[in-house]
């Protein structure tokens, strides 16, 4: 990801709630440190940005893909369902203006964000490919993707907020 810590900062963001697989991780390789991710990670706890890391995976895949990070998970959350991710912002009494989910598909991480109440950003997959059970979610995004450009042209995939 290329949002820097002062970008969440500038925006009022305290917390990021991302997805792992595609957004983080490369959904088709083994776990392993990734520098970049490691980094980024660190730069955003150094400016008290927590990381939760809300996924569909069991809880062993995630904990293999952030072995060693200073991360929050939250396994098995059932997205596009917003129940477990209102469940942790009310456990953890996280104000919503103050959190954003962050996912890389529009038909779960991005929609369970916005019935969840939070900010949303929709990042390009890390990998071109898909597990199959993603690819069904893929086939009805593309149209809906269209539809949102048609709706508003200026809608773009953005490197920072303030682009």
């Amino acid at each position: 990801m290329q949002i820097t810590p002062q970008e969440f900062i500038n925006q009022g963001i305290k917390v990021i709630i991302s997805d792992l697989d595609n957004t983080l991780v490369p959904w088709n390789k083994p776990a392993r440190k990734d520098q970049t991710l490691t980094q980024w990670i660190q730069a955003l706890q150094a400016q008290n940005i927590q990381v939760i890391i809300a996924s569909n995976n069991s809880q062993q895949r995630v904990q293999q893909a952030v072995a060693g990070l200073p991360v929050t998970i939250i396994a098995r959350t059932c997205k596009p369902l917003p129940f477990v991710l209102r469940k942790y912002l009310r456990r953890q009494q996280l104000n919503k203006d103050e959190v954003v989910m962050v996912g890389d598909q529009l038909l779960t991480d991005i929609l369970a964000g916005n019935l969840a109440g939070l900010k949303t950003i929709l990042v390009r997959p890390l990998v071109a490919t898909d597990a199959k059970k993603t690819r069904v979610n893929r086939f009805f995004e593309r149209p809906l993707m269209q539809l949102n450009h048609w709706l508003d042209p200026q809608l773009k995939w953005r490197k920072h907020f303030d682009e």
